[in-house]
Parts: structure tokens; sequence; C-alpha cells
């Protein structure tokens, strides 16, 4: 693998791969848009299905309405939306029918309503768990009359081959009536899913993918399950390719389900939390003490907020993982060809743990092979997209900020950056980005579990904050001198502040003095003028 890679980092949307080549930009088949652990999952353990009529009888049409929050002004939120979009059932390991989709489908969901094929009616869904960074979300339909005659389909646990025949069928743009799409699989390896920048497997089609085939199912010969449609390739980009969707594998959709079994919620995939640099020259190799018969890749930054901190080093080679040898390019061998070698990290839960073969050097020119256990969790990047931050379970999107005697504080997330910069924020308008925040969006790494970076996002005019209305997109650094972990640090400094001043230190070395008395006197008069309803988000 040229260059360095993220051990399963999340990469923000639209981004560059570490060895500075442009890659190439996928998109979500966006819904199409109007303006104790219990039992396991079970998979095709039941007689395979006939494709045909039966199987294009259990998929079905969602209907969402949206309401997404302003991350930019997180008390206020956009105008309601609508999409549709496809699913289709399955039966639980306990008996219970649940539905699959797509998570960007019923992202921000107020209302989600399912409609079977040549049905008329719609039902009410309820959203039970949500995996962004997969793409994936279970429903629920509570309504027994819906289930009447609704078969459930099965899933192919195992990976199809190269050249297999599939078959996408959802309700994709363009008519009401559902549609099949057919192609072959022509590549598997890891794919950047564009709902949360997260690297996981995925499998490439050649059979078009468009918007509102979100969520469908990608069924074999048989009709079994092997895949979700979730995005496609831009076509928009300079090489002009067309045709080429992306589905997610039935390994992913398992590993999915069964977190959602043993945990009742989304925990995410393994990572390891490292920056890795490939091993392809070989006076490199020589320099850090490797011998022909070695191979494998180089450690050379650590998360210190991951698990490896502590127990990996820079300069370490990874030569094993869990038994698999990791080659110079840090690929390792399956039994379908090679892969880069995150992926034996993210087939593993957070917390679970992974067995390493590393050569370590000892600073004198000698080195030796040890055999570690490192802890795996999920991957946080400092500036993340989960925008309920640190405190709030996985994939959280709920909107946070504080009114400090007019001064608007949100996290740095990439839900604020869309909402600030535009979807394309990383690529169309980076030049309108201040620099301290584009550095934290490409280097930034998090200090510890609950670190995040708040960004004054605007200052309220007021006799309080005269002299600095002028003032946007700053990244806080401290508070009366002291150095502000997140924004429920932030809260607790602000409620036990007895100083004479509020002083906010920003990292382009500008200073937002205020009257603390003043500040707090008139804060309910510069909430009341701008109509907002409080001065901190309700978990503050």
């Amino acid at each position: 693998m040229a260059g360095s890679k993220a051990a399963g980092q999340t990469k923000p949307k639209n981004s560059k791969s570490s060895s500075g080549t442009a890659m190439k930009r996928a998109r979500q088949c966006r819904a199409e848009t109007d303006a104790v652990p219990k039992q396991l999952p079970v998979v095709a353990t039941a007689k395979r299905r006939r494709a045909g009529s039966g199987v294009h009888d259990s998929v079905l049409k969602v209907f969402v309405s949206h309401v997404k929050p302003n991350y930019s002004q997180p008390w206020c939120s956009d105008a309601q939306t609508s999409s549709t979009s496809s699913a289709w059932p399955i039966r639980m390991a306990d008996g219970s029918l649940r539905i699959i989709t797509n998570a960007h489908s019923v992202e921000h969901a107020a209302l989600v309503q399912v409609k079977r094929h040549r049905l008329e009616q719609k039902w009410v869904a309820k959203v039970l768990c949500v995996g962004p960074d997969c793409d994936l979300a279970l429903l629920e339909v509570p309504d027994p009359e819906f289930w009447k005659g609704l078969q459930p389909m099965s899933i192919l646990p195992e990976l199809p081959a190269l050249q297999d025949s599939v078959s996408v069928i959802g309700y994709p743009t363009g008519g009401e009536n559902l549609s099949v799409t057919q192609g072959v699989v022509s590549r598997i390896d890891l794919v950047e899913y564009a709902q949360n920048g997260v690297t996981l497997l995925g499998v490439q089609i050649d059979a078009a993918i468009n918007s509102g085939n979100s969520g469908g199912p990608v069924v074999d010969a048989k009709g079994n399950c092997v895949g979700v449609a979730f995005q496609n390739l831009d076509g928009s980009d300079e090489d002009g390719a067309e045709n080429i969707g992306y589905i997610i594998p039935t390994e992913i959709l398992i590993h999915f389900l069964e977190d959602y079994m043993r945990n009742g919620r989304f925990t995410g995939f393994g990572s390891a939390g490292i920056y890795t640099q490939a091993l392809e020259s070989p006076v490199l190799r020589q320099a850090l003490g490797m011998s022909k018969a070695h191979s494998g890749i180089r450690v050379k930054a650590i998360e210190p907020a991951s698990a490896s901190h502590g127990v990996l080093e820079p300069d370490d080679v990874i030569l094993r993982v869990d038994g698999h040898k990791v080659g110079n390019d840090g690929d390792v061998d399956m039994e379908w060809g090679r892969i880069p070698f995150n992926y034996l990290l993210n087939k593993k839960f957070p917390e679970e743990s992974c067995n390493l073969q590393v050569l370590r050097g000892d600073g004198a020119g000698k080195v030796k092979k040890i055999s570690l256990k490192l802890v795996l969790q999920r991957n946080k990047n400092l500036v993340d997209v989960d925008a309920g931050g640190p405190h709030n379970s996985p994939g959280s999107m709920t909107p946070r900020y504080i009114v400090a005697g007019g001064l608007v504080m949100v996290p740095l997330t990439q839900p604020f950056l869309e909402a600030a910069f535009g979807e394309d924020y990383a690529d169309e308008r980076p030049s309108e980005m201040p620099v301290e925040i584009l550095n934290l969006l490409d280097n930034g790494m998090r200090e510890s579990e609950d670190h995040e970076k708040l960004v004054l996002t605007q200052v309220l005019a007021s006799e309080v904050t005269v002299g600095y209305s002028d003032l946007e997109y700053e990244v806080l650094e401290s508070f009366n001198g002291v150095k502000v972990k997140n924004l429920k640090h932030l809260a607790e400094l602000l409620d036990a502040n007895q100083d004479v001043y509020q002083k906010f230190n920003f990292s382009s070395k500008e200073v937002v003095v205020l009257d603390s008395k003043k500040a707090q006197d008139m804060l309910p008069s510069i909430l009341e003028q701008n109509m907002i309803p409080m001065a901190r988000s309700l978990q503050l």
C-alpha cells in the first residue's frame, strides 16, 4: 500500500489518500429526495430461496421525513425534507422480524414509513439501531398486519466471487414500480463508505445503483442476499467512470446485526488507532533491522487516545496480525485475494483483542521479535463524524452548543463543517476555512478519550461583545488559562468561574475578554433578542 494509511482510521469525507493521490470519490446512492449477549442473528441456514417474484415481493419502499439540525446554529433545524429508498425484511435468531436499510436513508428521521410491493398502504416503522460507520440501519414495524404473507430474505454469509452475477432490486428514481438491474461482481476491496468516511470491506459491481436504490437487497441467482446497495462512483470526476456501484457485503451486515444482538446498540468496528508506512524501500527495511525473510509495515504515529498508546511504539514493524503475514505493502493474503491488514482489525468488535508480532529496535542497532496483544477500539477522529460527542453513544448526531455572554461555541465536527462550508467542504471550499481548522481536519489527534475541539461560530451583537463582532470560526484553546478539553468541560469552567473576567484564548492568538458579571446579567436579553430558547443545549 503506497504511502501511509491510517489503520482503521476514519478520513474526512472527500479526502485524499494518505499518499497524496486523489481518491475516486464515492457517492451515496442517496434516497430519492424531495428538496448479556443475546442470540446471534440467523444467516442462510434455511433452505435457499428461488429467485423471481418471491424475492421481488419482499423488497420494500421506505418513505422518510427528515428534520436535520443546523449544526452551525444548533438551536435551529433546517427545513423539513422527504425521501424514498429501499429496504427488505429479515428474521432474527429469536424469531423477531426486522427490516434492513441504509443509515443515510433514515438519517435525522422524524417519521419513517414502509410500503410493501404491490400494496398501497404505508406502515409506520421504528428505527431500532443505526450503524453510521457501515451505513446500515435496523427497523421494526410493530403492526402485525404488515408482516402477514411477507417472506423474510436469506442472508448468504460468504462473499460473492468475482464475475458472479447479481441483481440490484429496489425503487430508484424515475418511477414508482420496482426496478431490477443486473451486473457482475468486479472487485472486492476496502472501500471508503461515504456516510462516515470509514474504510471497510466493500464489493464493487458493474450494475447501476441510483438514488432510491439505497438499502435495497443485492441478490445472487438463487435469490439469496449477498449485499446491500449503498453508493456509486462519482461519474463527474475526470476519469468519467460510469455504472460502477458498491454494495455492503453480508460480512459487514452480519457484524452489524451481531453487534446489535450483543449490545442492543451499535458499537462499531475494531481499530488500532495507528498510522502506518509501507516498507517497499529495501533501504528503509535495512535501516529498521529487517532481514530478507521479514516483511511488514512500519508504525509511524500512534493516536494518544488509542489503545495502541503505550503498547506499540513509532518505528515498530508489524510482521503478523492474528497469524496473517503482513506484506511490505501492508496487505495480507486471504482466500479470495490480498487486502490491507486493516481488514483483520475491522472484523473484530471494539474491546476485542488481536495478536501482533512486531519487530522492535532497541535504539542501539539491535532488533527483536515480540508478541503483543492489542485491545481494539472504535475509531474516532479529533474532527469526528459523531456530532453527539464523547459523552454520547456511538453515532449520536445530537447538536450541542453553549452561548457564553454572546459567544456561540459549538464542537468542531464534520457535521458542523458541512453546515458552515457545504457538503464538499474538504474539496470545494478549503480556501474559506481558517488554517487552524484545516490543520485539525488533516492532522489533529485526540489527546484523550473525551477530547474535542470547540469553535466560536459567531458573536451575538450586544454591549457585552463590543469590539468582537468580526470574529468567527475561531478554534478555542483555553478559558481563563485552563486548556478546554470538550464542550462539557467548558460548561463546568463557566459555572465555576469566580474571576472578574471571562478570558477566551484561540488558536489564531486572538483573545476575547468579557466582563463576567455583565456577561451573566445580559445573557437572558441576548438570547431573547436572537430568539435562542436556552443558553445551552439540553445535554449541558
